[in-house]
């Protein structure tokens, strides 16, 4: 805020020369009604003052006023004015104020020169802003994700036809264009009379044929320009985000930032990171008189916002959002390099809307949860030829746990651990909860629970603690309440193929790091995991992925049941490494994981080595 300046005249009491503190606060809130004025009432200089500085915008400015020079009875002061117009560069200058004593008492001769010395009657301060160059989002590699990319805009422009008409050409230019006729007719009806209605925004390359000729449609426009995009409509749409006309709530959130033509990010990594994304607006600040030509008073160029690199794959991305296309319910993927714990795809399909769940799901993981559950044994002393016992079914205080339907009859009884996780055997896990010790433990060493990717919204995993000992059961096989994101559980499977723990991480600007608390993984340990994770591929649930060329896969799938409307559905997932490559998959509602997340992860893995 303000700062009076209090000196003092040397040989003048304060009594003998004008009190300006009044006045710095006057002109910082534009209440005059404690200044004594000579020349105008307080109203009068109130209404004249808000009418000078309203086109500056919601800004408030830091004043200054010297110690009255004082001869007789006149004194002057000097007021040093800086308004926060342009980011962190201020608008600095000078004005003067005078002051007449009469009757032993001073007023403040009052004058637009107050405010700025240029100023005289009817003459008022405007700020003209200029947006800058909006800076890219960044692949691993450097290549634009988000970038200025050509656009096509229809719309009627109503300015040159007549309301009758513009109705009628709304109508046609919609059957052209592809959108709601009876909506856009409405939306140019209610237009203003020389407005531009926007009907709809193509990009370049997909405008379509029947829109190439719009003579035969009187008020018709296509206007080309240019927007903030990614390389394919809707690419990495949740997690990068979209750029957009900034709203009246971000504007009444962060008054003074943006003007009512900006630009701004409104979700993903293009909101969180706005600030270093759009830069710095140019700002021109005029005095314009009552009549005449307006006179520049300052100026501050725009600067351009920062890019900012993830570590996004492109083409993974590409192939991630393709395996993902036809899928109907909620989906997503999520890939890592598993040697850094890189982010490299984050894809969620048609079904998921604008939800991010690559990244913030919450969901139980199903028997992808057994690959904690497998290092906690194996930290209690079983290997992968060490016997479990898979009964058809396991009670806990009266609730029944089964084994899939799938299960095969021959994999029934006393079988090897990495048996027991080839063909997934629930009862197998519920059977041997007393040995599995600190599962949480376990998680965590396999990058699940211990924190938030750093610089983007992500869910991490959670793993209830205490309740009752059927929901503990429950958890044992990643179901009840443990909750999972795709981000999470490629994290674990990525874990395993490393042979250390994996933290995700999607801006190499803020690199993720593993908790000091975290147990490391043991070579041994990594060596066990990858032979037993093998046995799915083998001969068990993720058969499916035997075929895939290139180097071995690990993998395991997951089913997790829930209730919708009355009838049992199930979350399917699966996930899977191959060399430095990981992979999880989510789908909101299928038949298993093997089914349904299964095909999946196979066309995402054979395409990645293309």
């Amino acid at each position: 805020m303000a700062v009076a300046l209090a000196a003092t005249l040397s040989g003048c009491s304060a009594a003998d020369q004008p009190d300006t503190a009044a006045l710095r606060s006057a002109l910082v809130s534009g209440d005059f009604s404690h200044v004594r004025l000579a020349g105008a009432t307080a109203k009068q200089a109130g209404t004249e003052y808000s009418a000078i500085v309203a086109g500056l915008g919601k800004i408030t400015p830091t004043v200054e006023i010297s110690a009255p020079k004082v001869e007789d009875d006149h004194a002057t002061s000097r007021i040093r004015w800086s308004w926060p117009v342009a980011g962190t560069e201020n608008w600095t200058y000078t004005s003067t104020v005078r002051s007449t004593k009469k009757g032993g008492t001073w007023s403040v001769d009052w004058a637009p020169s107050v405010v700025e010395p240029s100023l005289v009657a009817g003459g008022v301060l405007r700020r003209a802003t200029q947006a800058p160059p909006r800076a890219d989002i960044l692949g691993a590699d450097g290549t634009a994700l988000i970038t200025d990319r050509p656009v096509v805009t229809f719309g009627i422009d109503k300015s040159k036809v007549t309301p009758a008409v513009a109705a009628t050409s709304a109508a046609a230019l919609a059957k052209l264009v592809g959108v709601d006729a009876k909506g856009f007719v409405a939306s140019v009806k209610s237009g203003g009379a020389q407005q531009f209605v926007e009907a709809i925004t193509y990009r370049k390359a997909e405008v379509p044929a029947s829109a190439a000729d719009l003579s035969g449609i009187p008020g018709a426009l296509a206007v080309p320009g240019s927007r903030q995009l990614g390389p394919a409509r809707g690419f990495a749409g949740p997690v990068l985000g979209t750029v957009g006309p900034v709203t009246a709530e971000i504007m009444q959130k962060h008054p003074g930032i943006y003007t009512s033509t900006d630009s701004v990010g409104l979700s993903g990594l293009e909101q969180r990171y706005d600030g270093q994304l759009r830069g710095t607006p140019g700002v021109t600040i005029s005095l314009v008189p009552e009549s005449g030509d307006a006179t520049d008073l300052f100026t501050a160029q725009p600067k351009p916002g920062e890019p900012l690199k993830t570590t996004l794959d492109e083409h993974l991305q590409t192939i991630a959002e393709a395996a993902l296309h036809d899928i109907g319910p909620a989906s997503a993927l999520v890939a890592l390099r598993p040697s850094d714990g890189a982010i490299l795809a984050a894809a969620n399909g048609p079904g998921t809307g604008s939800f991010d769940a690559a990244l913030n799901g919450q969901v139980p993981p199903g028997s992808t949860f057994k690959m904690f559950d497998t290092l906690a044994l194996l930290r209690a002393g079983l290997t992968a030829d060490s016997t479990v016992d898979c009964t058809a079914k396991a009670v806990v205080d009266g609730y029944t746990f089964v084994n899939d339907a799938d299960y095969p009859a021959s994999a029934i009884g006393r079988i090897p651990l990495k048996t027991a996780i080839g063909h997934s055997c629930n009862t197998a896990m519920i059977n041997a909860r007393d040995k599995l010790g600190d599962v949480t433990s376990a998680a965590q060493t396999l990058g699940f629970g211990i924190g938030r990717t750093p610089g983007v919204d992500s869910f991490p995993g959670r793993i209830p603690a205490g309740g009752s000992a059927t929901e503990a059961a429950a958890a044992v096989i990643g179901q009840g309440k443990v909750l999972a994101s795709p981000l999470a559980m490629a994290a674990g499977i990525a874990s395993i193929q490393a042979g250390h723990t994996v933290v995700a991480g999607l801006l190499p600007s803020q690199p993720a790091t593993v908790p000091s608390e975290v147990k490391p993984l043991t070579a041994a340990e990594a060596a066990q995991l990858r032979l037993i994770f093998r046995q799915p591929v083998l001969d068990g649930t993720a058969v499916g992925l035997k075929t895939v060329p290139g180097a071995p896969v690990i993998a395991k799938t997951g089913t997790a049941e829930f209730e919708q409307g009355g009838k049992t559905q199930v979350h399917a997932w699966m996930v899977a490494a191959q060399g430095d490559l990981a992979v999880a998959v989510f789908v909101d509602t299928g038949h298993s994981g093997a089914d349904t997340a299964g095909p999946i992860v196979k066309r995402f893995l054979t395409a990645a080595q293309r």
